[in-house]
């Protein structure tokens, strides 16, 4: 087991459809994070061989772990967002997976980037806690989704970032009861595991600032585009929640900027950007359009707002 307490342990699960973003997210954290002793595993379903390979290659510091199909086919489609696939569940398991390697590791989603160093999650004491973990709004004080899932504490967590103890997540048994609460509420629950992990863990978790876990629908228009430039606010990590990724073409500006950085460090680094179209709905094209408007492409706002009229017109 790793006792060693000046490194940082990170944990990412994925299928095939998001290896890339995967590769390009642990980039930007061994790029913040010159002079740390970092170790990722990244625990795959569904993935071949030479994408396996080709994720190794990005860094010796990345062990690649197969999750056993019986782990992920029990979530069936009933537990699908349009954005999220069963993948997204395999983060119950990975605390058990991981019990002889290490005592406490860092969960992130794969559509995270890390802008700053992450030493100091090596001061956040979680002896006590099952997890430390970050407010889902910008407003520490929303107790909207707690109030929605009869929480006994006023705070709800978005589990794209999780400090996890090994041990207590065990001890507290949070896999099994996070999955009785997806096989019996699920389909009530909007965020189901995300849903199903404050339920579990509820009133035994730790909340740090949300500067380790910052969404990144959280900043305004003008925020979007001059956050990095802003070291005393800049997010240790940005969570590009929602289905807009930075990823894909028509996700302009500075954000795409920085993701396709990171990304020309990974072996994907000539691979196209995937087009967000099959996937856009009304709102998405009203959305692209004032973002255009807003940075003075007229043109292309007025585009973008002809194909959400075209759409509403159907």
């Amino acid at each position: 087991m790793d006792n060693q307490n000046n490194v940082i342990n990170i944990a990412y699960c994925t299928d095939a459809n998001y290896l890339e973003y995967v590769a390009v997210s642990i980039m930007s954290v061994i790029m913040n994070n010159p002079e740390q002793d970092l170790s990722f595993f990244v625990f795959v379903y569904d993935v071949s061989d030479d994408d396996i390979n080709k994720l190794r290659s990005t860094s010796d510091k990345i062990q690649v772990i197969n999750i056993d199909k019986e782990e992920i086919e029990k979530y069936n489609n009933d537990f699908a967002i349009k954005h999220l696939n069963r993948s997204t569940y395999m983060r119950l398991a990975v605390p058990r997976l991981l019990k002889d390697k290490v005592e406490h590791f860092i969960y992130l989603d794969a559509d995270t980037l890390c802008f700053d160093k992450l030493n100091d999650i090596n001061s956040i004491d979680i002896s006590n806690v099952i997890c430390a973990v970050s407010h889902d709004s910008p407003d520490i004080h929303d107790t909207k989704h707690a109030k929605r899932l009869g929480l006994s504490t006023d705070h709800y967590f978005n589990a794209g970032f999780l400090y996890i103890n090994v041990a207590n997540w065990i001890k507290f048994d949070i896999e099994n009861k996070a999955n009785t609460v997806l096989f019996e509420q699920g389909k009530t629950l909007p965020y189901f595991d995300q849903d199903a992990l404050n339920i579990a863990m509820d009133g035994n978790v730790k909340f740090i600032d949300n500067r380790w876990n910052f969404l990144f629908n959280w900043f305004n228009d003008q925020q979007k585009e001059c956050f990095f430039y802003q070291k005393n606010t800049l997010p240790r990590i940005i969570h590009f929640t929602g289905g807009r990724k930075p990823w894909y073409k028509e996700h302009t500006g500075l954000s795409q900027q920085l993701y396709l950085f990171y990304h020309h460090f990974t072996p994907w680094r000539n691979t196209e950007m995937r087009s967000y179209a099959p996937r856009m709905r009304p709102t998405d094209y009203r959305v692209y359009s004032r973002q255009e408007a807003r940075r003075g492409n007229f043109c292309a706002s007025i585009k973008w707002y002809a194909k959400y009229l075209k759409t509403k017109l159907r």
